[in-house]
């Protein structure tokens, strides 16, 4: 997409009411030993900028204003990285669950549509634009050109994910989860409902719950990102 359309694009989403919700409360325990500090502290490119304080530019300059991260590990360093441009919530089980219990600390904030984004995440701004003009109730970004060990896989009936988690062997797969989601108000709603359900699930990603909300026949849309950059940072 070129700078053309990225700034037309951006136009449109002047006033667009969303909040966008960043889970960066885990260990990262793979990394610990060349980087004892959340993965989304890690720094890339010329401008060594890390990948959530990317992120939070990008948000802006699409101008969702209401950010929060919700922390665990070395959640200081968090801090002093964002500092006030964001709201922080403190996920207390980080240690020993999944990014499950981090959505669940902010149920709260859960009463509108939002964004939903692994803080490990870096990904092309492009894949941004796409989810942001879906009309669906719930979308998922979505690689569908690769099935890989160690993420959410994916099954899809034409545009909708008919099941998605770890459970669903690569060679089934459709593709991946790639880390980014949106919900509209009434998807928050129910997916909050979900995520109180599962509150003694320790284990999960928050997927389980969006699994919930497929038993119950929601369409869930999927985001092809399948010729766009992202990479989420594991080891």
């Amino acid at each position: 997409m070129d700078d053309f359309k990225c700034r037309a694009l951006d136009e449109k989403y002047v006033g667009l009411n969303m909040k966008a919700i960043i889970l960066a409360a885990g260990q990262g325990k793979r990394i610990k030993k060349i980087h004892d500090l959340p993965k989304g502290l890690i720094k890339f490119g010329k401008q060594k900028m890390s990948i959530i304080n990317r992120l939070c530019s990008l948000l802006e300059k699409k101008k969702i204003k209401k950010i929060i991260v919700i922390t665990g590990f070395k959640k200081n360093a968090l801090k002093q990285e964002l500092g006030k441009r964001v709201r922080y919530i403190y996920s207390p089980n980080f240690k020993n669950s999944n990014n499950l219990q981090s959505l669940l600390v902010a149920k709260k904030e859960l009463n509108e549509s939002f964004l939903c984004f692994f803080a490990d995440l870096v990904f092309d701004e492009q894949i941004l634009n796409k989810v942001l003009l879906k009309k669906s109730q719930v979308c998922l970004a979505v690689d569908t050109g690769k099935v890989l060990e160690g993420t959410m896989r994916i099954k899809k009936k034409k545009k909708y994910i008919v099941d998605i988690g770890s459970h669903i062997p690569v060679k089934y797969g459709d593709g991946n989860f790639i880390g980014i989601s949106k919900f509209s108000k009434k998807a928050a709603l129910e997916l909050k409902k979900n995520l109180i359900k599962e509150k003694k699930n320790k284990i999960d990603y928050y997927t389980q719950a969006i699994r919930g909300m497929i038993k119950k026949r929601k369409k869930i849309e999927l985001v092809n990102c399948k010729n766009s950059f992202w990479k989420e940072i594991k080891t």
